[in-house]
């Protein structure tokens, strides 16, 4: 008959635990005085990181605030006919650190010098936003098609047509007001069969503005084109225009 093994003494089993104990202790305290202060330093920077990123975001969120109460108050200011105002708020808006309200700000500067008839000032503000690469595509490309538009009497058929090819496209939001003045110069070049489909495809664009339809619509069928086959909104809004 086999033995029963001796039973193991409590007090043997609380030193091995407390062995173990000092032993991890040990490691620990090993660790800790080889990286405990890199890591420690590693934290710190981190946590000071972070928290400069949240207050940057916090700086900009209310730089975005106060841009846009700036903004909205020259614009209430320029309805109430108050413009001396209105401009030295733009102009001073026009140098924001806010990038979208700095290109809103020269394009509404550009349309006031455009309605007060000065044309070079508007011009040169509206290739400040052109020419500016920290501003996002769609405030360039206003730009370039108003400034198109402002001196469309003056340019040649040409240049009128090359400098609005990128927008001459359905997909752009700027094609039906591009595709327009493409068209009148073609007609202006004496290309009157390049002006008419121009002109059709306008009348077809249902994201154009229904009078910029009904004046495409009129025009192609001028040229000759078939308007039988546009949209019946786009037709009936040319039966109501005639």
């Amino acid at each position: 008959m086999a033995s029963k093994p001796p039973a193991s003494d409590p007090r043997d089993d609380a030193f091995i635990r407390e062995v173990d104990e000092e032993y991890r202790r040990d490691e620990v305290n090993k660790l800790f005085a080889r990286w405990g202060r890199p890591v420690l330093l590693a934290l710190i920077v981190a946590l000071a990181a972070f928290g400069g990123y949240l207050f940057w975001r916090s700086e900009q969120a209310k730089a975005r605030a106060e841009a846009g109460e700036a903004y909205l108050a020259a614009l209430n200011k320029l309805d109430s006919g108050g413009s001396t105002e209105a401009v030295a708020s733009l102009a001073a808006l026009s140098k924001s650190d806010t990038p979208g309200y700095r290109a809103l700000a020269l394009l509404a500067q550009a349309a006031v010098a455009a309605r007060g008839g000065d044309v070079p000032k508007a011009l040169g503000l509206y290739r400040a936003v052109a020419d500016d690469a920290t501003l996002d595509p769609p405030f360039r490309d206003l730009a370039k098609v108003k400034a198109v538009r402002l001196e469309f009497d003056s340019l040649p058929p040409a240049q009128v047509v090359a400098r609005l090819k990128p927008y001459v496209q359905p997909d752009n939001p700027w094609f039906a007001v591009a595709a327009e003045m493409t068209a009148l110069a073609h007609l202006k070049a004496g290309e009157a069969k390049l002006a008419g489909p121009l002109f059709l495809q306008v009348a077809a664009d249902r994201m154009a503005p229904p009078s910029a339809r009904a004046r495409a619509e009129q025009m192609a069928a001028m040229l000759g084109q078939d308007t039988t086959k546009l949209l019946p909104e786009s037709s009936s809004t040319s039966a109501t225009k005639g």
